[in-house]
């Protein structure tokens, strides 16, 4: 079958150009539609149930709604974890199911586990909220939106923090939503916008009215009620009582009740303001308070398709900001997946040079260059074709397979190549030459064995990678496969476009019949040594067993890491004060951070999430802040001397815990 394959691919070699050329062209559209991610989805399904308890201790948020919920979702069928956190007025439970459940079913299995433990909860808390689908690493981009406090020429009042939260609140979130493949928008800082009775206990006192009676004026203040129809023999009329409030002073006009035949209004008994809601988090950037938006992407989704609509639709909502806002992107995860493609960009083209230079030194013919180098690209495009095939998309571990694989993926090329180039020289100075194709069928046949049990060689060196299970087969199997998928397809291309070439570009052509001098010069420099190890092979085989032995001794002395250290510019370092810090403290300690590096240029921005915001899943309280760092292109030069510079400013906060480490 091989010997026919040979044979076919000599016979018919236009024809076997003409499909490389068509495979080219496929697989180059098919690589612009693959999805882009960081990481192959290594996360288990799982669905995350939030529920907010304002005014709750941690101890009263476990008892009374953590436990509950666990006890409703244990024994969901598929579930393998179930995993809880409690903190001050927030209960976060995280059911994780077994690998291969449906997210969607999973979900729902989950709500009617909900809607049973529903009446074991407290009437006071807020309703379970089961939170977005999103990705392990889904967070795509996030926007600062800060006020420039610049004097106005047209003497307008600088634009309030609660009015730039609520148009990120009523027009940004809204709008990112609609973005197909962003599945949530989280806001931290700002000040929320409340209607506020403030109640005063001494005129509650003269005029005889408790605070229940207060309370519930209050209440009832802003509903409109039904009031059926007013039906005539005609036509018949909608009757409704409207009472939803418009402005602060309808409110404050509210009837709480009547003394003595006189109404008491609200007003008579608290001062009604407009106010900002007690904050759990808070956000600023670059020694600013602002703003902060977090926008998550939805799983699979391909993030910079995901990327480039939310930039679009952001340009849209510059547009109708109030002039002295401004709006900063402060983080981009698309950034690190083209310095990845970019990366293997260069290395692709980095061997396709070094390749060639090699081959245009040992055999002074562009020919034979032409011959191999078309093995690297086609190769690689027929490995993203079955990627695709299997439902694969690109990420960081497939790109490190392909840039692993771009220095084998030549090799099984250059032997069938070269051997079909020795065997033509050969027969040009043969007394009895036969027929080029016969010649090149015959060389390709020589080394056929050796190709095929190469490739075989590699497979069961990467078999055991195979192995893993749970999140680390997960992250490490694609980049396996993306590897043997391209050692795959570089040994089909050499024995079919190889040998085709070979006829077309070499069979008819007069070639050298001496060696070139780098060839010859590289012989007489290893003839000797060959020669040593032929009539030495026990000095040979001593030192080879003494490099193992001292390889070994070594081993367990290097450190072991989980992944790589990524070359990122995103840090992302986590703060945490002593229990019992405020959010002020913590947002003044981030603000000394902020003032110490902002003036750096190795700093392009730095940004401070400070607690928690509504929907996020870090159920941390008012003690805990992010530091969001971005590198400049001088900090990602010098990217440990900027960490350093990072952890000694760190240092200098006292009661302040850092860890500082990159976004992924």
């Amino acid at each position: 079958m091989l010997n026919a394959i040979l044979k076919g691919s000599i016979v018919q070699r236009w024809l076997v150009v003409m499909g490389a050329i068509i495979v080219t062209i496929l697989g180059s559209y098919n690589l612009t539609r693959m999805p882009l991610d960081v990481f192959p989805d290594f996360a288990p399904p799982q669905v995350e149930i939030q529920t907010e308890a304002p005014g709750l201790a941690p101890e009263e948020v476990e008892s009374l709604i953590t436990l509950p919920i666990e006890s409703a979702v244990n024994g969901t069928p598929g579930v393998e974890t179930v995993r809880s956190s409690s903190a001050v007025g927030i209960s976060v439970v995280r059911v994780i199911f077994n690998w291969g459940t449906d997210v969607y079913q999973a979900r729902q299995l989950i709500t009617e586990r909900l809607q049973q433990a529903r009446s074991k909860l407290p009437a006071s808390i807020e309703s379970p909220q089961i939170s977005p689908i999103t990705s392990p690493i889904g967070t795509v981009l996030m926007y600062a939106f800060s006020v420039e406090h610049e004097p106005s020429q047209s003497g307008e009042a600088p634009t309030s923090l609660m009015e730039v939260r609520r148009f990120v609140d009523r027009d940004v979130t809204n709008r990112l939503l609609a973005v197909p493949g962003i599945s949530q928008v989280i806001a931290y800082g700002g000040d929320v916008r409340q209607y506020q009775v403030l109640v005063d206990p001494a005129k509650l006192t003269a005029f005889n009215v408790s605070l229940q009676d207060v309370t519930q004026a209050a209440k009832q203040a802003n509903v409109n009620v039904s009031g059926g129809f007013l039906i005539t023999p005609d036509q018949e009329e909608i009757i409704r009582g409207v009472g939803r409030i418009e402005s602060i002073e309808q409110l404050a006009q509210s009837v709480v009740t009547a003394r003595k035949g006189k109404t008491v209004l609200l007003r008579d008994v608290a001062s009604v303001q407009v106010g900002a809601a007690l904050q759990r988090g808070d956000g600023s950037v670059n020694g600013k308070r602002a703003v902060v938006v977090m926008i998550n992407k939805q799983p699979l989704a391909d993030t910079p398709t995901v990327t480039r609509a939310v930039e679009q639709a952001m340009e849209e909502i510059k547009a109708g900001l109030p002039k002295d806002v401004r709006v900063l992107e402060t983080f981009r995860q698309n950034s690190f997946i083209e310095s990845a493609i970019e990366n293997v960009r260069d290395s692709l083209r980095d061997g396709i040079i070094i390749v060639s230079i090699v081959l245009l030194l040992f055999l002074m013919n562009w020919r034979t260059a032409v011959i191999t180098l078309s093995a690297i690209p086609l190769s690689i495009l027929i490995g993203m074709l079955i990627l695709s095939w299997f439902g694969q998309g690109i990420n960081t571990m497939t790109l490190g397979g392909l840039a692993v694989a771009i220095g084998s993926v030549v090799d099984d090329s250059i032997v069938d190549m070269e051997n079909a180039y020795r065997g033509l020289r050969k027969n040009q100075i043969s007394d009895h030459p036969k027929h080029p194709f016969q010649i090149v069928y015959d060389t390709s046949v020589e080394v056929r064995v050796s190709v095929i049990f190469s490739t075989v060689i590699i497979a069961v060196v990467f078999a055991p990678i195979f192995s893993l299970t749970g999140v680390e087969g997960r992250i490490f199997a694609p980049m396996g496969i993306a590897y043997l998928i391209s050692i795959l397809a570089s040994t089909l291309v050499a024995m079919t476009l190889s040998p085709a070439l070979c006829a077309i570009l070499l069979a008819h052509r007069r070639l050298p019949s001496d060696e070139t001098w780098v060839t010859a010069f590289s012989q007489r420099l290893y003839r000797p040594l060959l020669s040593a190890a032929i009539h030495r092979p026990r000095v040979i085989l001593f030192a080879a067993i003494t490099a193992l032995i001292a390889a070994l001794v070594i081993l367990p002395g290097l450190g072991r890491v989980f992944l790589p250290e990524f070359q990122e510019r995103s840090l992302v370092n986590a703060m945490l004060l002593y229990p019992g810090s405020s959010l002020e403290a913590t947002n003044q300690s981030g603000l000394v951070m902020q003032d110490a590096l902002k003036n750096d240029p190795r700093f392009k921005t730095v940004q401070l999430r400070a607690g928690r915001a509504p929907g996020d899943a870090d159920a941390g309280g008012v003690n805990l802040g992010h530091l969001d760092v971005e590198l400049s292109d001088a900090g990602i030069q010098d990217r440990k001397g900027s960490i350093e510079k990072l952890r000694q400013e760190f240092n200098r906060l006292p009661g302040v815990v850092a860890n500082i480490g990159g976004f992924i």
